[in-house]
Parts: structure tokens; sequence; C-alpha cells
């Protein structure tokens, strides 16, 4: 006898490449690209090993540090209690919209809607706040 999958088996399987699909599709930042995205940023941050705060944090040693720990920074409640560590993860939707993702977060920024310059932004930040 032959197998012939049924309705239930097909649906898992194209749920699965389409999966596979989005993941392939996916393209890695491109730090080069998110030091120019990063510009708009300095206007409130530094990013420079000992550099001061300004509006918004020094993000030095940003990758790995827990939200709201930033030594001689006064930050939101709500930020403080948020508990995120910060990775590639968790600051994809914080960058996209830090809002609604850290509700009572002091950052005024409206967030960085478009998949490839936060995924640049994030590649830029992962390398240059070591």
């Amino acid at each position: 006898m032959r197998y012939r999958p049924g309705r239930p088996q097909i649906a898992a399987f194209l749920a699965l490449a389409t999966l596979a699909l989005a993941a392939g599709n996916a393209r890695a930042g491109d730090a080069d690209k998110g030091a120019v995205i990063f510009k708009r940023c300095t206007a409130c941050h530094t990013i420079d090993a000992g550099g001061p705060h300004r509006v918004g944090p020094n993000l030095h040693g940003l990758i790995g540090r827990t939200a709201g720990t930033a030594q001689g920074y006064t930050y939101s409640k709500a930020m403080a209690a948020a508990g995120t560590v910060w990775t590639a993860e968790t600051l994809d939707p914080y960058l996209k919209d830090p809002r609604a993702t850290v509700p009572g977060t002091k950052m005024s920024f409206p967030g960085v809607k478009k998949d490839d310059e936060r995924a640049d932004l994030i590649a830029y930040l992962e390398n240059a706040t070591k």
C-alpha cells in the first residue's frame, strides 16, 4: 500500500516550508549601513567606553546588559523594572516601537519601522558597543 498524506499532513508540510523560506530570506544586518542609521541616535546616545550620558544613556556595553542598569543614568520606572536583557532579539521589537515594547519608557523616538534598517542598526550596535 502506498502512503498518501491527508490534509493535516499537507498543511503541516506547507507551514514548515513557509517558515523555512522565511528564515532563509531573513538577511543579516549590515553594520556599515547601521553606522549611518545610528547617526540619528547620536542626538541622545553615545557609545564610547566612559562616554557621557545624554538625553538617553551611553550605550557602551549594551548587548548583554539588563535594561535600566547603566550606572549614572536615571531611567524611567518602567525601564528600570523591565528586566529585559538586551540582545538582537530583544532590541528588535524595542527599536521598532519603544513605547509599545516598554510602556512608560522615556525614549521619545518613534522607532525604526523598516525591518532591514533595524537589522542593520542592531548589527552595528552588536559590534560598536562592545
